[in-house]
C-alpha cells in the first residue's frame, strides 16, 4: 500500500515554534519530521482518551480561556 503525504498548514506562536525549532535540532531532525512524530503521537493519545477535555485533564470551558489568554497575551 502506498503512502500519501500531505502538507499541513498551522498557526502557531512564534516562541513555540523557536522551541520547536532548537528542540528538532537537538534531535538531529527537520521542524516537519517532529511536527509529523508529535501530531501522529497527540492523535492516537486523543483517539485512545475519546475527548481533548479527558487527555489533556482539564475542562472544555479551561482548555478555551487558556487559548483565549494566549491568544491576547501574544497580541
Amino acid at each position: 500500500m502506498d503512502e500519501w503525504k500531505i502538507a499541513v498548514t498551522l498557526r502557531m506562536w512564534g516562541d513555540l515554534r523557536a522551541e520547536m525549532i532548537a528542540l528538532a535540532e537537538q534531535e538531529k531532525r527537520s521542524l516537519g519530521n517532529l511536527a509529523a512524530i508529535l501530531l501522529e503521537w497527540s492523535f492516537e493519545q486523543l483517539k485512545a482518551a475519546g475527548r481533548t477535555t479527558r487527555v489533556l485533564g482539564q475542562s472544555a470551558k479551561r482548555l478555551n480561556k487558556l487559548i483565549r489568554n494566549r491568544r491576547l497575551k501574544h497580541g
